[in-house]
């Protein structure tokens, strides 16, 4: 089992991260995410690993790769495990994702545009419409209700029920859809 984790809210990401280490789990984070979880004595990888490929673009680009996205957006299918396969491409089990936080607007665009994230919501986006194959967590009050449930249940991803992962994915959509519109409000007010 794999999780990635990206968080700009890093309120109980060690927690999780702890947590999975302890059932078996291989864990990846982002730079940030990663110094946090290492600063607490976890061992965990970085998504760059993952990804085959550095952090690029000065941080813009992290988790935009072919070898992330595939991994999460893998299902059980035999054609998706051979082409995982083929290609070296790591399964991910769990998506651990929140966004940049954005300035109260009205903001000049220079004030603004590094806060706006691409990756992160693509990631959690990914794992959500993926949610029957992968866990999606978008919000750190979620972690120990999900660390529960996989602990009871033999600590696979499947040990999270359905009907929690839809919860969690429309959770994802909802908090996607607001980022969404406070990042098109910046911007029309920037353009005023």
């Amino acid at each position: 089992m794999l999780a990635v984790l990206g968080v700009s809210d890093k309120r109980n990401i060690d927690v999780l991260a702890g947590g999975l280490l302890d059932l078996g789990w291989d864990v990846v984070a982002t730079e940030g995410t990663h110094r946090l979880c290492a600063d607490a004595g976890l061992k965990v990888g970085r998504v760059a690993d993952l990804a085959g490929v550095p952090t690029l673009l000065g941080g813009r680009v992290k988790t935009l790769t072919v070898s992330v996205m595939a991994g999460i957006l893998a299902r059980d299918t035999e054609s998706d495990v051979e082409e995982l396969a083929r290609y070296d491409i790591t399964r991910v089990d769990l998506v651990a994702c929140n966004y940049y936080r954005l300035p109260a607007g009205p903001v000049p665009f220079a004030d603004f545009r590094e806060k706006v994230d691409i990756g992160g919501p693509a990631m959690l986006r990914a794992a959500a419409k993926n949610c029957a194959h992968v866990v999606p967590l978008s919000d750190p009050d979620d972690y120990a209700g999900v660390l529960e449930q996989l602990a009871a249940g033999g600590g696979t991803a499947e040990s999270v029920p359905m009907p929690t992962r839809l919860a969690l994915a429309a959770k994802a959509f909802r908090i996607s859809a607001d980022y969404e519109e406070a990042v098109a409000e910046l911007y029309a007010a920037a353009s005023a």
